[in-house]
């Protein structure tokens, strides 16, 4: 079935690595490389400092190695923290001997954590592993490096609420240095609760027209999945975009609704996004605005594909995967951690995620634990702490909840 298309979009740009004003509804973390400290000096340690969102008793905590190299055994402490760093006081600590490339779970026994309160997640050198005296190598033949990630998002990615404590601390030297970067861990709670970061790859997902611009049945076409929780209307789009070498087609929109009883999608509206010279070669967040003189047009709280087309470029075999072509940047979790993908943006799977077609959107592909840097911009609706309204499954008839 078609629909008239009455919901027209004026590009307008605003170009920086970080977002001025708040967009509503999407992710806006960034991470652009993942990195690494070596613990490879007996005096050396590393510290991911964050403040905690609720009372929470924490029963294991989760890191990521990036690599080991005939590893001594390593402690891992929960600490308070003391004028921005750690106390040197563990509230508990265990060892652990880590395997690199990949996420390390840490059991502990029950520690009480405050919310508000800024505490320390501390890893160094267990030199007495246990006992009495101490035991194995660390050297630059004998260590283990722990991983975050580039960007000071200052945030939690779950629901994007505010932690301006949040960063990475390393211990060298005889003091303390603030890298102003991104923590990769995962504070586990009694009665699975969980709190941390588990967005440890990044990516960029290719769109082009394989070759083809007069034949859909080919088009890589990417974007995200959406499901707001209350119904609004919506001010445009925002994404991470950059180009590959020189499209000649602009950037398309399409907006899919979802009956996912059936898993079938109908066309909602689309159009034109970006035109080539809008957009660089850098990835930069670029602002999709709605033509006012189209009308409102409510954005109800049920799930929706927002993706992105093109009828230019075609797909290659190395990276980035096309060429004269456009790409959106993505964040996600790699696996091997419990409760890792619940972390990622609005919950993890069922809500928000990235997704793909290669077949000009006949099938299309859920990429359950990563998530695009696709934004639906809209006003935040004035809801009372008491007055919560959750998302309904799409397609049962919903009230919608729309903000003044």
């Amino acid at each position: 079935m078609k629909f008239k298309i009455c919901f027209a979009l004026l590009p307008f740009l605003f170009f920086s690595n970080f977002i001025g004003v708040r967009a509503d509804y999407g992710t806006h973390f960034l991470a652009n490389t993942r990195l690494a400290v070596a613990l490879n000096d007996p005096n050396k340690k590393i510290s991911f400092r964050f403040t905690c969102s609720e009372d929470t008793n924490i029963i294991a905590v989760s890191v990521y190695c990036e690599r080991a190299k005939t590893p001594p055994s390593y402690l891992a402490s929960l600490q308070e923290d003391l004028h921005g760093i750690p106390s040197s006081n563990p509230l508990d600590s265990a060892g652990i001997t880590p395997k690199g490339g990949g996420w390390m779970t840490v059991p502990l026994n029950e520690v009480t954590l405050m919310a508000g309160k800024v505490y320390h997640l501390v890893l160094e050198w267990d030199s007495h592993r246990g006992g009495d005296h101490p035991v194995g190598l660390i050297d630059a033949d004998h260590y283990a490096s722990f991983s975050y990630t580039d960007f000071p998002n200052r945030m939690r990615p779950l629901d994007e609420s505010s932690d301006p404590k949040m960063n990475v601390l390393v211990f060298e030297k005889g003091k303390w240095k603030e890298l102003d970067t991104q923590p990769l861990y995962i504070l586990h709670g009694s009665g699975q609760r969980l709190e941390g970061n588990p967005y440890d790859s990044m990516g960029e997902r290719p769109i082009h027209g394989n070759g083809t611009p007069d034949n859909p049945s080919d088009d890589l076409i990417q974007g995200q999945a959406l499901h707001p929780h209350y119904g609004f209307f919506p001010k445009g789009f925002l994404i991470r975009a950059r180009k590959q070498g020189h499209p000649t087609f602009p950037l398309n929109y399409r907006v899919y609704i979802i009956n996912h009883l059936v898993h079938t999608t109908t066309l909602a509206f689309k159009g034109e996004a970006l035109r080539p010279e809008q957009v660089t070669a850098q990835f930069r967040w670029v602002s999709i605005g709605l033509n006012p003189k189209d009308g409102p047009r409510d954005f109800p709280p049920e799930c929706r594909y927002v993706v992105f087309q093109t009828n230019s470029g075609r797909g290659i075999e190395s990276a980035p995967g096309c060429e004269d072509c456009y790409l959106i940047s993505d964040v996600g979790n790699s696996g091997g951690v419990a409760g890792g993908s619940e972390l990622t943006f609005d919950g993890g799977a069922h809500l928000s995620r990235s997704v793909y077609s290669a077949d000009g959107w006949k099938t299309w592909i859920d990429e359950f634990e990563r998530d695009s840097h696709v934004v639906i911009l809209g006003p935040v609706p004035n809801l009372s702490p008491n007055q919560p309204v959750e998302a309904i499954p799409t397609p049962l008839p919903v009230m919608r909840f729309l903000s003044p």
